[in-house]
Formats: structure tokens, C-alpha cells, sequence
């Protein structure tokens, strides 16, 4: 194994090395270095250990996105732009130390097992999976993990204990969460990612809302950290006309690659808001880069996350990987988004607690502009580089503050066992009354009996809201238990709807697509 790592770390030297006239000198020094190291040091040492924190050391001196990942961490990297997972197809939340189902994925091990909502987990074979002394992620680990792929699973249903033997697939990950109609002419499509999959997910949202009467379009990127830069591509393509620059790239090493746009995009006619956040990264911002340089539609949220580098996975054979930063990308009016690391990895990584300290997240006014790295769209309108998306129109984040009640609210999870049992006991009068999730959350609301029986039940568990911040602790607990009666009952897609009816960035965007915003910007 060690002589693999020595390997992996000399496959470095060629990528930092001033020269070639360098190269053969600092794979003897290394040779040495290591040799003397593993035959010669004062106690026995793990080689494979110190290789591979070298490795990380090393990339972390070219940039923070050129990384070193072991094996575990580089399939846990790659999975979710997969598109898929191997596992039994459950979405849960750990409630009271227990593992409690939340959703079973269509199509899935658990829906053809017959796993149901609100299941408990408790045991794969004669392992226990509850209790303080385990975390979410060792639960994950141990529902995916090759060694229980026979073991029956234990299943607190209703108080009463079963065991089901599921099988563990491939189950499929949709990149749209959710899409719906905001109104008779206006879709909203919401991309979480850009995986292997996420352009065919798109194309068939898309079509859908085309086909419900959608010609305008809101594109949510909010928290999408990014992925394929080929997807992101792609997905402009459906929105600009032929032989626009999408995007380039360049490095040192790499000679400049422009990538234009194709003919037969399916949305290059309506009005297009794009809606951004400080989460949204990478290939996030090609889409959002191209969509305002290009006057192609309206930018909405806050600045983005600012990554413009470009990464190539190198692959080990011990199933290992390094991502090396091989160019930059561009926006078609030749931004770099990048924003600075002169500085190191770690101030680099603290940067978001930076700008929310400094009220860039709360006040357009505090976002820092690079003054000095100015390009024009072809209307004329100004665009910045250095540092992220800046958009058309500044949506502040939630500063509202959370006080003890709604904390320990939060850790324990108990709301989410609320709003289960709250769904599992009016199905039928949920269906009698409010058939739709639009009609659900125009509409519905909880007596005020209700709402006294669900703080009754949690100062029980010791969670109680103090007199002065009652007022806050009701609405808050009331919002969160609509949204998630809204997820069991409607369907994880569904209750994107109900959790952002009233969004301010979705009302902005409503406003700016039905009042003259576009026209007065020189928008298409």
C-alpha cells in the first residue's frame, strides 16, 4: 500500500515543478526522503499516513480547489453527481436517537419492500441502529454498506416490530426536486445540481411546464453548488440563440476553448429570471454568467459563491483521486468570477462568515465590488469580476434570529414527528378539504386547539417556549409544521410549493417578469 502513496505523491512533482530541468532532482530528493524516513526513523510509522497528508499539503499551496481525496471520500464526492445511489431508497431524519422514514423514494428497494412513512429503523441484523452513541452518518453508512445487503431490517410500525429483507440498487436521483406553474403563463424550475443526469431531468421539467402553458421561466440555483461543467453548458444552450459564447476556458497549460451556443434551444424566447445565492457555485454561475452577459435574463438573490476554477480528477489505483485546478473559466464578456486566495485555504473557506459578518448577506450596500474589473452586456449595463455573480436585484437572506425554544426545536427534530403523525391521522380529511397543495397552502391552517396540543406535546419532551418569545415561537412552529404536513402528505415535489409561497426572491421575480422591469433593463 505504501508504495502505491509513494507513487501517488510522485505523480505530483510534474504539476509544481518550476521546469523539467527540475523534475529529476525532486524525485531523487523525495526518494531519499521517503526511503530514509521508512527504514530509518526512531519508532515504526505509517508511510501511507504522512504520503497522504503531503498530498494534501502540496494541492493546498496551488489553490483551494485542488484537492486530494482517499477512497472513501472521493466516492462519497462522486456519488451524488451520479445521479444515483446504491442503497434502499429512504430519505429520514434521527428523531429521539431513532431512525425515522421520512420518504420512500419512488421506484426504489424500500417502496417495492414495502417500507412505509414514519417506520422506524432500529436494527439491520442483530446491529443496533438507534440510540445517542450513534450518528446520521454511521446510520447512512450502515443502510448502504455491503455487508448488510442479506440482513433483515427491524421496523417499529404503529408500535409493533417487523423485519423486512430488502435489496440494495442503484435508486435514481432526480436533479429538479420541484417544478411547478407560479401562475398561468409562469414556471419555476428548481436545479439542485449538475449531475450526469440533471440535463435530461431539466429538458423533461421544462417540456412539462411548456406544455401547462409556461412562457416565462424562473430558474432557482439557489444552493446549487455546481457539478459537470459540460452540463451547465448544455443547459445555456436551451436558452440562447446560435453561435453566442456560452463560455471559455484557459490555463497555463491549457490553450483557450470556447464553447458557443447551438441552434434548437427550447427556451430562448420568454422572459428568464435566474435566482442565485451565496451557495451557488461553479457550474451555478456559468449559467447565471452567460443568462446576464448576454441581457438574457434577470439575476436575483444575492452574489454567488465566486469558484471560477476548473478542476481534471486524476484517479490512483488504490481508488484514490487527486482534482487538479487545470484552467479558469470565462463569461462571454470575459469575466473571471473567481474571487481572491491570495490569502490561504483556511481564510479562503472562512470567506462566507466573513461577508455575513460584514452585512453583505443583509444589505446590498455592503457588497464589495471590484470596482476596477468592469465589462458590459450589450445593452450597456454594467457586470463585475473578481468574486462571484452579482445580481440584477439584491434579495437580503433571513436575519431573523431563533431563540431557545425553536433551537432545541431544531436539534431535536421533534417537529418533523408533529407533523408526521399530524399527516398520518387527517389523510382523509386533508384530501376532503384541500385536493391540491395549492388549495393546502392558500388556505389551510391550524385551530388554535391544535396548535396548543403540539406545545403540550413538546413540553413533555421539555421543550418550552418562555412568555416573551411565545409570539415568535408559535409562528415559527406553526410555518415549519405546515411545510412538512405539506411534504408527507403531498409528496416532497408538492411541497415545494407550500414552502415558498411568499418567498421574497419568487415574488420579486413574479413582479419583475409581469411589470416592465425587462424592457427597462434592455432584457430579451
Amino acid at each position: 500500500m505504501k508504495h502505491i502513496l509513494a507513487y501517488c505523491l510522485l505523480l505530483l512533482v510534474p504539476f509544481i515543478s518550476n521546469g523539467q530541468n527540475n523534475i529529476d532532482s525532486d524525485l531523487g530528493k523525495l526518494e531519499v526522503f521517503l526511503s530514509s524516513i521508512d527504514k530509518r526513523y526512531v519508532d515504526s510509522v505509517q508511510t501511507s499516513s504522512i504520503i497522504e497528508k503531503g498530498m494534501r499539503s502540496m494541492l493546498e499551496e496551488l489553490d483551494p480547489h485542488s484537492v486530494y481525496m482517499n477512497p472513501a471520500q472521493y466516492k462519497s464526492a462522486t456519488e451524488p453527481l451520479s445521479g444515483k445511489f446504491k442503497g434502499i431508497g429512504i430519505r429520514y431524519q434521527v428523531i429521539e436517537d431513532t431512525l425515522t422514514v421520512i420518504e420512500v423514494l419512488d421506484k426504489s428497494p424500500a417502496k417495492r419492500g414495502g417500507v412505509e412513512l414514519a417506520d422506524q429503523i432500529v436494527a439491520i441484523g442483530l446491529d443496533t441502529l438507534s440510540g445517542k452513541s450513534l450518528k446520521s452518518g454511521e446510520m447512512s453508512k450502515a443502510l448502504k454498506a455491503d455487508e448488510n445487503l442479506d440482513e433483515p431490517l427491524t421496523i417499529i410500525r404503529q408500535s409493533k416490530a417487523l423485519q423486512l429483507t430488502l435489496e440494495r440498487d442503484n435508486v435514481l436521483v432526480s436533479s429538479v426536486p420541484s417544478f411547478f406553474m407560479m401562475s398561468e403563463n409562469v414556471g419555476y424550475l428548481k436545479l439542485s445540481r449538475f449531475s450526469s443526469t440533471s440535463l435530461v431531468d431539466f429538458r423533461k421539467a421544462l417540456d412539462a411546464l411548456v406544455k401547462q402553458g409556461a412562457e416565462n421561466l424562473v430558474l432557482d440555483l439557489r444552493g446549487n453548488s455546481g457539478g459537470y461543467l459540460s452540463v451547465a453548458i448544455k443547459i445555456v444552450d436551451e436558452f440562447i440563440e446560435d453561435r453566442k459564447l456560452i463560455v471559455y476556458t484557459e490555463g497555463v497549460n491549457q490553450s483557450r476553448k470556447e464553447t458557443f451556443a447551438t441552434s434548437g434551444g427550447r427556451f430562448t424566447d420568454g422572459k428568464l429570471v435566474v435566482l442565485i445565492d451565496e451557495n451557488s457555485a461553479s457550474a451555478s454561475e456559468i449559467v447565471a454568467g452567460a443568462i446576464q452577459d448576454w441581457d438574457r435574463g434577470l439575476i436575483i438573490g444575492r452574489r454567488s459563491y465566486g469558484k471560477g476554477l476548473v478542476q481534471r480528477t486524476i484517479e490512483f489505483e488504490d481508488g484514490s483521486a487527486m482534482r487538479l485546478t487545470i484552467s479558469r473559466y470565462y463569461t462571454p464578456t470575459g469575466r473571471s468570477i473567481q474571487r481572491p486566495y491570495e490569502d490561504g485555504v483556511k481564510a479562503y473557506r472562512k470567506d462566507l462568515g466573513a461577508r455575513r459578518k460584514s452585512g453583505e448577506l443583509y444589505s446590498q450596500d455592503s457588497i464589495k465590488l471590484n470596482t476596477s474589473d468592469v465589462y458590459f452586456t450589450p445593452s450597456r449595463r454594467k457586470v463585475y469580476g473578481g468574486g462571484g455573480i452579482v445580481p440584477d436585484v439584491f434579495i437580503p437572506a433571513d436575519s431573523g434570529q431563533s431563540n431557545e425554544f425553536l433551537k432545541e426545536l431544531n436539534k431535536s427534530r421533534l417537529h418533523y414527528k408533529l407533523a408526521l403523525d399530524y399527516a398520518l391521522n387527517h389523510t382523509d380529511q386533508l384530501k376532503a378539504s384541500h385536493p391540491s397543495v395549492v388549495d393546502y397552502t392558500k388556505n389551510f391552517d391550524f385551530s388554535e386547539d391544535e396548535m396548543s396540543g403540539f406545545f403540550e406535546r413538546l413540553k413533555e419532551k421539555g421543550i418550552e417556549s418562555t412568555e416573551t418569545g411565545f409570539a415568535q415561537s408559535e409562528a415559527e412552529l406553526g410555518k415549519s409544521l405546515k411545510r412538512l404536513v405539506s411534504r408527507f402528505h403531498y409528496g416532497y415535489r408538492d411541497y415545494h410549493y407550500t414552502m415558498l409561497y411568499k418567498d421574497p426572491a419568487l415574488t420579486r421575480a413574479m413582479d419583475s417578469i409581469e411589470s416592465g422591469t425587462f424592457e427597462d433593463l434592455g432584457l430579451k
